[in-house]
């Protein structure tokens, strides 16, 4: 399983960035705890998950996410976990996500409200028609790691 982390920095001790796809950089986790921080290539929008998903995540953390971004990476099958509010580092996501059941929130639709604080969000624009959404599924590709 690969997780992307929106960062502030590209170093391993940076916080958690609470922009989801206007963050500047990405740490992508693997199922060993290797770790590649890697610079976000695009300002928002769905061309940010896109990149995520051509590189194989299966798993977000974030503070906040747009519902529409939510709601595509939920029809993708991607999992989304809320590791608490405030500054949360590298190093504490990486205990975090050896059991994120029990140590963080899992992002869902009957919850998503609380998360999707995007300036661009709109009442009527919510989950109404989530499950209603077409299959947009993206053929995820493999990723090469790098061992910190």
């Amino acid at each position: 399983m690969l997780t992307a982390i929106p960062m502030k920095m590209n170093k391993p001790e940076s916080a958690l960035s609470p922009l989801f796809g206007h963050a500047k950089w990405f740490a992508f986790v693997d199922d060993e705890g290797n770790v590649a921080i890697e610079a976000n290539p695009h300002d928002g929008g769905m061309p940010v998950i896109e990149w995520l998903l051509s590189k194989g995540v299966s798993r977000i953390v974030t503070q906040h996410i747009g519902a529409g971004p939510f709601r595509f990476l939920l029809a993708q099958g991607i999992e989304a976990w809320y590791p608490g509010e405030g500054r949360v580092t590298l190093p504490e996501l990486l205990e975090k996500l050896q059991n994120p059941a029990e140590s963080m929130e899992a992002i869902t639709p009957e919850n998503i409200e609380r998360f999707a604080r995007h300036k661009h969000h709109r009442p009527d624009e919510t989950l109404s028609g989530l499950l209603a959404l077409p299959d947009q599924r993206i053929p995820n590709s493999s990723t090469a790691f790098y061992q910190s």
